[in-house]
């Protein structure tokens, strides 16, 4: 069991992480698609009232570790984005709370990640507009002024207009994640309320170095989700993109066996993927659990 899976390709391996209770634990493997009979290590847990650990995301920045992960002291219209620093090269050890990252309006914020881009580092992020409206969730931009902090105000950068990004009442964009191939930059994000079977991504992207804090550089592909439901797994999103050591692309993403379970459903998978002739990804169809797949290298 698992969701919000994130991975990242370090030290001759694999790190696992994900939204796994009242704290942050990781999991390495020297194999991709190998991580059975891994013990987790769980390297920060909260204090005081800190609770709804959500969707933490282990990154190197400039040869040090950081984890983003979103936190409550309260309800979840607390949720924000706080920041963890790691304080050696081996993220398998303890990490230090650093603080909340937000900018001016600090309003409600989720699944944070982030987008290194003409030289500079930008956070992207879903968040409500205000706590007045609780059930759209849009994905928005700041420019980063460190690893622990932001600076200036946020950007819109999507909004849950579609269809297929909705459930009932809820507009959901969420868990943005970049995606680079050559130099095209891709940002897929997560669509649909988690807990449905129509749980998707969707994509979109910027080109040729233009201002990421712009809004009308990013196109996106708003006509259908890109990655979603097949006859055997459902719920599927939250995905993040590694490569193994051979430079074959992986998509690891949380999907459920049961259409209908809910959060309780979820579970990590993983899959190589394709490109297409314009170099944007050819994701393939969820498979079943127990499936064999090749193994990585």
């Amino acid at each position: 069991m698992g969701a919000d899976p994130w991975m990242l390709a370090a030290n001759d391996g694999y790190y696992l992480t994900y939204t796994s209770g009242n704290h942050v634990e990781i999991r390495y493997s020297s194999s991709l698609t190998d991580f059975h009979g891994v013990e987790p290590v769980t390297v920060w847990q909260p204090t005081g009232t800190q609770q709804g650990v959500w969707a933490p995301e282990l990154h190197n920045i400039d040869g040090r570790y950081y984890i983003y992960v979103a936190i409550t002291d309260g309800d979840n219209s607390g949720h924000r984005m706080h920041v963890l620093q790691g304080d050696t090269n081996d993220p398998l050890l303890p990490f230090t709370y650093v603080g909340k990252l937000s900018t001016p309006d600090d309003n409600w914020a989720i699944d944070g990640t982030v987008l290194k881009y003409g030289g500079a580092n930008y956070f992207i992020w879903s968040g409500w507009t205000s706590s007045a409206d609780q059930l759209n969730q849009y994905l928005y931009i700041a420019k980063m002024a460190s690893p622990t902090a932001l600076t200036g105000d946020r950007v819109l950068l999507h909004s849950p207009d579609q269809a297929w990004q909705r459930s009932g009442s809820n507009g959901v964009n969420e868990g943005p994640e970049i995606l680079v191939n050559g130099d095209r930059t891709f940002l897929i994000y997560s669509a649909a309320g988690s807990w449905t079977r129509d749980y998707c991504l969707g994509m979109m992207g910027i080109e040729g170095g233009a201002d990421p804090m712009v809004a009308s550089n990013w196109w996106a592909l708003d006509d259908r989700p890109v990655f979603w439901q097949s006859d055997v797994t459902f719920g599927v999103g939250h995905a993040s993109f590694p490569f193994d050591r051979s430079g074959t692309p992986y998509i690891v993403y949380h999907g459920m066996t049961d259409p209908n379970a809910g959060w309780d459903g979820r579970s990590v998978r993983a899959e190589s993927f394709q490109w297409n002739a314009d170099g944007s990804p050819w994701f393939p169809t969820p498979t079943a659990l127990g499936v064999s797949l090749a193994d990585s290298a």
